[in-house]
């Protein structure tokens, strides 16, 4: 029989008190889950409100389980969208608020409808830098989940009713903590008792009736916000078109205005810090500061003061560049423009392109910052372009789209309208159809003189044509058009026809009723407006304008000219020209109408 020495039995004893330490650590730990699954199943009983519902699941987790959790819910489009988020003490305001605004990264399986695979949770036991950069939306979003320090993290789908309608996320910092397998485990039976909770207060038609509320209240503030048609402008031809980055936010940083002011108008494009509904609301109060301002004094300066007051009162860093000038009523007076903090306008004289300003500082950054105003003369045939960064600092296959490619693509526009198609076309190709910034672009020039023949009280016939046609347009009246228009009439309209990938005209009765239909695709709004009207024999030339608005292609508001054949009293044939100025190279105009070139 061999003897136990002292050393070996307190090595024993040694070892029985880890194994018992360790069983102790783990049966607390199994009770503390244990309570965390009860505690989820007694708010499940309580019958509260879906916000209650996740205040309490978030404070049940953190700080217990984790130092932050988010809870993002996924909508029917199978499209994220972040509801919650908590933070345990020492992670910071700003790490709380971050995580709340950056667009939730759920793994792309959760999102995938009906697959096995979307129920399986995404796991980062050692978040590493490249787990980092694969989560990251870009460089900024991952400067800002670097700064949180994350050390473990764990994403579970919840799903309910076979369905997977959110996903729970909860990571680990600066506590210390590290997350193991067991906990991934663990946290995947606690997003079943999480999802069941949320389905009994009602999640899915709590859901449905808070998304209907939320996008009637976020669309009536957008469509508040959204540029207006773009005025008359006696003696002047102006283009705007205004595209935001996503196709979810209608109303971004950029922004432009157009308003009366006592001896003229102003014309205003601005770009405002920040994304989404903050921009937004620095975009109001950039809008309505400037607008009331210049109405009020006709101060150019003073009014660009004012605004830098307002955004320094704000105390959140809003920072707006703005380009403004105002247009007398007088043929030949100069333009008086002024730059704050904005890319240099450019006047476009045939083949050059020229820098019309110098700027001055952004606003909202300084207390004592001053601008001045600076007169261009824009002579016929000449025009002012002004863009915002989202054009300059676009990024291709190619890298910067850049001021070099701006100046070519505006080299011999010899009108707004052309000047901003050339930019908008060649940014679309440049970026594969997609933009990561919002774009606005603003142009003017002296127009050509006018005969407003539609705004005459004359008796021609025509003219009440074609009156009827464009407001059976503007109603969408079918029916109203069909009578209109030959059997055999042949339209296409480009602009339509480019965004439903179309290359053949619309014909007889069914294209037009297929056109009607394309637009309602297309378009959430489309109006025309015609101003002029030109007449040789059974070819009518009406100008006029286009304001076209959709959430895929922004705003586009710019003049256009339509050429009419017409056969018996009806519209035969119609065809759209987007710059008005092809007209020249197939027409030649008369003091009593349109020649045959």
């Amino acid at each position: 029989m061999s003897w136990i020495g002292p050393i070996e039995v307190a090595l024993l004893l040694a070892t029985l008190a880890a194994l018992l330490c360790l069983f102790f650590v783990r049966e607390r730990r199994m009770r503390r889950r244990f309570q965390v699954l009860a505690d989820v199943a007694s708010i499940s009983d309580a019958g509260g409100s879906l916000e209650q519902t996740f205040d309490a699941i978030c404070a049940i987790l953190v700080p217990q389980l984790a130092d932050f959790c988010m809870i993002d819910v996924i909508d029917k489009d199978r499209a994220p969208r972040r509801v919650i988020v908590q933070v345990a003490p020492g992670g910071g305001s700003n790490v709380e608020q971050g995580l709340y605004e950056r667009m939730p990264s759920v793994p792309a399986q959760m999102l995938e409808e009906g697959t096995h695979d979307s129920l399986r949770p995404r796991f980062f036991e050692r978040m590493s830098e490249e787990d980092l950069r694969g989560i990251a939306h870009d460089p900024e979003d991952l400067e800002f989940l670097r700064s949180i320090g994350i050390r473990s993290a764990i994403t579970v789908a919840l799903n309910a009713r076979g369905q997977v309608t959110g996903a729970l996320t909860m990571g680990v910092a600066w506590s210390r903590r590290r997350y193991r397998r067991e906990d991934a485990r663990f946290a995947w039976i606690l997003s079943g008792r999480i999802a069941l909770a949320l389905d009994n207060c009602g999640l899915f038609a709590d859901l449905e009736r808070a998304e209907q509320a939320r996008s009637h209240i976020a669309d009536t503030l957008q469509r508040g916000l959204l540029p207006s048609r773009l005025p008359h402008i006696p003696g002047w031809s102006v283009a705007a078109m205004y595209r935001p980055a996503g196709a979810e936010n209608e109303v971004g940083g950029d922004f432009y205005d157009v308003f009366r002011v006592p001896g003229g108008w102003t014309l205003a494009i601005g770009d405002v810090t920040g994304r989404g509904a903050h921009a937004a609301s620095i975009t109001a109060v950039a809008r309505y500061t400037l607008r009331t301002a210049i109405q009020l004094s006709d101060d150019l300066p003073g009014a660009l003061e004012a605004l830098n007051r307002a955004l320094l009162e704000r105390g959140d860093s809003a920072l707006c560049s703005l380009a403004a000038l105002t247009i007398g009523e007088e043929p030949g007076e100069p333009v008086r423009l002024v730059v704050a903090g904005h890319p240099p306008p450019l006047l476009v004289n045939g083949e050059r392109v020229m820098e019309a300003a110098a700027g001055g500082p952004v606003l909202g950054a300084f207390e004592d910052a001053e601008w001045a105003v600076e007169l261009i003369p824009v002579e016929p045939g000449q025009q002012l372009v002004i863009v915002t960064d989202g054009v300059t600092e676009a990024e291709g296959s190619e890298g910067r789209f850049g001021e070099a490619r701006l100046h070519a693509e505006l080299r011999g526009a010899t009108n707004p309208a052309m000047g901003l198609q050339r930019v908008e076309g060649s940014l679309s190709g440049f970026t594969g159809g997609g933009i990561a910034d919002d774009v606005a672009i603003l142009a003017i020039a002296r127009a050509s003189s006018e005969s407003n023949l539609l705004m005459s009280t004359g008796e021609d016939p025509h003219v009440a044509l074609v009156k009827r046609l464009f407001a059976a347009f503007n109603s969408r009246d079918s029916e109203e058009i069909v009578e209109l228009c030959s059997p055999e009439m042949e339209f296409f309209p480009a602009a339509t026809a480019e965004a439903v990938h179309r290359d053949a005209p619309y014909t007889g009765p069914e294209g037009l009723h297929e056109y009607l239909a394309d637009v309602a695709q297309t378009w959430e709004e489309l109006q025309i407006t015609p101003s002029e009207l030109h007449r040789q024999d059974d070819t009518l030339l009406v100008r006029g304008r286009v304001y076209a608005r959709s959430r895929d292609l922004g705003i586009r508001d710019l003049p256009v000219a339509w050429i009419w054949r017409m056969h018996d009293g009806l519209f035969a044939c119609g065809e759209v020209l987007p710059d008005p100025e092809q007209v020249a190279g197939r027409f030649a105009f008369s003091d009593t109408g349109l020649i045959s070139g």
